[in-house]
This record gives C-alpha cells, sequence and structure tokens, in this order.
C-alpha cells in the first residue's frame, strides 16, 4: 500500500518537496489545499492524478490522506496543525513553525500530549557533512561560535512584513540556531539587537529589520554570536557557521564541512540530499510508526522557535532573556 500524501500550499516550498516525493515509489500525491480552491485546483492541474481543494476539511473528507505536508506561510500556521492532530494525521511543516508563541505552545503541547507523529523542515540536520562535524565536536573543546546568514531579501510580500514573518532571524536564519542546538545543546540566554537603515528608508512596506546581531549563551557556556542581513544584492550571499576549538576552526557551509587544524587542513563536500532524506524518514514512520530516523520532531523545534521568540522580546525590551523567561 502507497502512503497517500496530500500538501498544503501551493507555491515553490510545495513544488520541491513534490518533486522529491516523486522520487519515493512508496508515496502517491493526492492532492493539494490552497489559500484558495482555484490555486490549488491551478497546481492539481499540472499534476496528473491530483485534485485540488479549497480547505484541509475538504481534503480530508473527499480523499482523506495519510500524512499531510504543510508548506504555508509562517502567519498561516495554526489551523493546520490542530485539525491534523484532531484527525490523529501525521504531518511534515516547514519551518519556522509560526508568529505567535502562544498558537505554537498550544500545538506543541497538543503534539505531546497525543505523541503525534510530526516532522519540521530543518532539513540541514540531514546532511552528511553535518553528521560529519557531529562527530568532530565530540574530539574537540568549544569555546566560541559565530554564525551568520547574510543574503538578499525574498521577493514575496509578506516575508517584508515583520508581523507575518517574524523577520528574518525567525525565518531564515532559525536554521543556523538549529543547527547550533543540534550540534552545542540548549540555549539558555539571548541579546538580540536589530536596525532598519537601509532598505526601511527607501519602501515604508518593509517592516522587518535590515540587520540584526544576536549573541546566544548556551547551557554548557558556549558563547555564540550570530548575525544576519537582507540588505545585499540578489546573487550574493554568505551563510554559515564556524566554531573555535582547542583543535582548531571548524566550519560549516550549506556544502561543506572544513577541519582547520594546527598542521592541516581536511575538506569534505555534502553527497546527499538532505530534502530527500528527510522525507524518507518521514514516509517511512508513517508506514511504521518507527519514528528514529526523524531527526526535528516538533517538540524539538520548539526549541528553536522559542529562540528566536525570545529574541523579539529581548528587543522590545533591551535586555538578555532567558528562555525560560518565556514560559
Amino acid at each position: 500500500m502507497k502512503v497517500k500524501v496530500g500538501l498544503i500550499g501551493t507555491g515553490w516550498f510545495t513544488k520541491h518537496h513534490l518533486h522529491i516525493l516523486s522520487q519515493l515509489e512508496e508515496v502517491e500525491v493526492v492532492g493539494f489545499v490552497g489559500s484558495s480552491k482555484e490555486k490549488a485546483e491551478k497546481l492539481a492541474a499540472d499534476n496528473p492524478g491530483t485534485k485540488g481543494f479549497g480547505s484541509l476539511e475538504e481534503m480530508i473528507a473527499n480523499d482523506r490522506p495519510d500524512a499531510v505536508y504543510i508548506c504555508v506561510p509562517p502567519m498561516s500556521h495554526g489551523h493546520y496543525e490542530k485539525l491534523l492532530i484532531e484527525e490523529n494525521i501525521p504531518f511534515l511543516i516547514e519551518k519556522p513553525l509560526g508568529t505567535d508563541l502562544a498558537v505554537v505552545r498550544e500545538i506543541n503541547e497538543l503534539v505531546e500530549r497525543k505523541n503525534h507523529l510530526t516532522s519540521v523542515g530543518y532539513h540541514f540536520r540531514y546532511s552528511d557533512v553535518v553528521e560529519k562535524w557531529k562527530r568532530y565536536n565530540e574530539k574537540v573543546k568549544t569555546g566560541m561560535v559565530t554564525a551568520g546568514w547574510m543574503g538578499s531579501m525574498p521577493s514575496v510580500y509578506w516575508w517584508r512584513d515583520q508581523s507575518l514573518s517574524g523577520g528574518q532571524f525567525n525565518e531564515q536564519t532559525t536554521h543556523l540556531v538549529d543547527l547550533i542546538r543540534f550540534i552545542y545543546g540548549e540555549v539558555n540566554s539571548v541579546y538580540a539587537q536589530e536596525a532598519r537603515n537601509v532598505k526601511a528608508k527607501t519602501d515604508a512596506s518593509i517592516t522587518v529589520a535590515d540587520v540584526g546581531s544576536f549573541t546566544v549563551t548556551m547551557e554548557n557556556g558556549i558563547i555564540v554570536q550570530i548575525a544576519n542581513t537582507s540588505i545585499l544584492p540578489d546573487g550574493t550571499g554568505d551563510v554559515g557557521i564556524k566554531a573555535f576549538t582547542d583543535k582548531g576552526i571548524l566550519t560549516w557551509q550549506m556544502q561543506s564541512f572544513e577541519v582547520a587544524g594546527a598542521e592541516k587542513k581536511e575538506w569534505f563536500k555534502a553527497k546527499n540530499n538532505p530534502y530527500l532524506e528527510e522525507s524518507k524518514a518521514f514516509i517511512h514512520a508513517v508506514r511504521s510508526d518507527d519514528r528514529k530516523g526523524i531527526m526535528s520532531p516538533y517538540q524539538d523545534a520548539y526549541q528553536s522557535f522559542k529562540v528566536a521568540m525570545a529574541a523579539q522580546k529581548s528587543i522590545r525590551e533591551g535586555k538578555v532573556i532567558g528562555l525560560n523567561d518565556l514560559e
């Protein structure tokens, strides 16, 4: 029996996951839910054998899926997750988990209470070079980590609106936060600063910050300095993480990992597709309830989301915010 999968959303990420799922013989995509039925039906027309629906309720009533991929903008989270939990339908959700701490906290509590099967799209965890990084980290003592997500501003309207996206740290830089948690453990506190001196002064519709600087203290004492910006021109950018250790510098980038020691330098190129590995693990769990391969269940991703919420609170209040201060 094939796993019947439905997808919520009709944008780039839905199409990307659709391409990934087409590589899994055990999957049958049954349909799409869009912000309008017209959008969903248009995507279905491009994918024979699928249907477009105007709501998740309509999809469940007419062609109940075994699992659902939620690929919607940050401000659209809440209803879909609650309904899928109520219907006992597993879901894979793209990050970030949302923009509202109270809503995401409620969903996290429901997931925990019902032991609901979930996966969150922190796909870098599935990269083979991240696994190599994790192994190297066991051999060294780390004092400090620096990270940056420096790029251009996505063109979609909601990304530029702080109230809809939660800002760059919530929407993009969360990938770096999550990897740092994956390697170095939980976050104790955050101190954040942001500035609006470039794009926001020339376009009133832009309410996200141009730049941000975030000092994150881990529970184990490691100090992490994270920076992000979205003011660069299209086609330029720099995304990565550096760890400064007693054995040298460890550097992660999206497609590589480097170890620079006193006597030699090693460089490793990523060989696998982390998006594919992510879906393989999720679909396997749906079929078997064996969840060991899922590297980012909702409860874990909630901790990464809380770091972004602590950063926002720090900016509002101008002080260090402990993660426990959010509860």
